[in-house]
């Protein structure tokens, strides 16, 4: 009889009451007959390789000796200090899920490097200091600028350059979190130098991607590994910015719909096929991702958007993404993530065998 797969759980919170998708994570691998257990990187114990985890029983949870897991699912990890070191030696002999893509300039050189996707790029450099702004902008004309390692759309700002006979009298209009303003060259030189004190920058030519109501969206593709090992699609949906917006980020302001709606309203007739390639496209560079970084993923978000000539665009790829909150697809979401793991820990238990 096959014993019951170990999923361990891992968190930097010693409290998993405070954990708000765990819940759904117990409920499902209960339902796939695995057994998971949640642990944070102090209750590692590497000498007898076991972890004091705490398992839901009857309505709380109970603390358990346990033995190693047959994997881990690593939600949030330390970065430094005793526990990060913990978490590294117990890895050394236990498979994760998941490995961070990394910040968006190492995924842009990855994919420039694999060829495959690069005509999907859009074009970005790193901000060595403010002047580099001004002649980005001076080039393009409408450029965004966004942190290197950047969440959520935190710290996205857009600029565009009013038309002007010569810099001396340019203005720059630069629009963040749905907020305008307008800078000479020389202050927001200042501005951008000051910000860079303490963040690294990239900026790109800004991509027109609108609505035929002429608001600005991108899609998000959501995909992940499933029990087979196998990438799947889990979502694909429209982001539209606010009113006064340029970024379509539900974390600053922006909104979705009904992503049937959306595809029949935009792309008519066209709107089961743009659906496809777009989940074609998610699944194909997930695939190449892994095989240009040479390290594997557990789950993806990626943005694209499509300009007015109908070309698709890679805005960025982000590790780990939260399912759009208006869908009861968070389900679905951990049924794959438990699925995988369940994968992996098979995979361990065979090869001991």
């Amino acid at each position: 009889m096959t014993e019951k797969p170990r999923i361990g759980y891992l968190h930097i919170r010693r409290d998993p009451e405070k954990v708000r998708k765990l819940y759904a994570f117990q409920a499902v691998a209960k339902m796939e007959g695995a057994l998971l257990f949640y642990f944070s990187p102090r209750r590692i114990d590497l000498a007898s390789k076991t972890v004091q985890g705490l398992v839901y029983e009857n309505g709380r949870y109970r603390e358990r000796t346990m033995p190693f897991p047959d994997v881990v699912y690593n939600d949030r990890t330390p970065q430094d200090g005793v526990g990060a070191k913990l978490v590294e030696a117990m890895l050394e002999t236990v498979p994760v899920t998941s490995h961070s893509v990394g910040n968006k300039l190492t995924v842009y050189r990855r994919i420039l490097s694999g060829r495959v996707f690069a005509d999907y790029l859009i074009p970005s450099r790193r901000v060595g200091d403010g002047r580099d702004v001004i002649d980005y902008a001076d080039q393009h004309g409408k450029i965004v600028v966004k942190p290197v390692s950047g969440r959520q759309g935190k710290g996205i700002f857009y600029i565009r350059r009013q038309a002007a006979a010569n810099r001396q009298s340019a203005r720059y209009r630069v629009t963040e979190s749905g907020v305008t303003q307008f800078y000479t060259a020389s202050e927001l030189t200042s501005a951008m130098n000051l910000r860079l004190r303490t963040t690294d920058y990239l900026m790109q030519p800004f991509i027109v991607s609108q609505t035929k109501d002429g608001v600005t969206y991108d899609f998000r593709i959501h995909v992940q590994k499933d029990k087979t090992g196998d990438w799947t699609l889990t979502a694909v949906y429209p982001r539209m910015a606010s009113a006064n917006g340029v970024i379509p980020n539900l974390s600053s302001g922006g909104y979705t719909m009904f992503p049937q709606l959306f595809f029949q309203r935009e792309f008519g007739a066209r709107s089961s096929a743009m659906f496809a390639e777009l989940a074609d496209f998610g699944i194909g560079l997930a695939r190449h991702l892994e095989r240009v970084s040479g390290q594997s993923y557990d789950e993806l978000g990626i943005d694209v958007g499509i300009d007015e000539r109908r070309r698709l665009w890679l805005y960025e790829v982000n590790w780990r993404p939260g399912p759009p909150p208006i869908w009861n697809i968070e389900l679905d979401v951990v049924r794959n993530a438990v699925g995988y793991a369940m994968y992996l820990a098979g995979v361990r238990q065979r090869a001991r065998r």
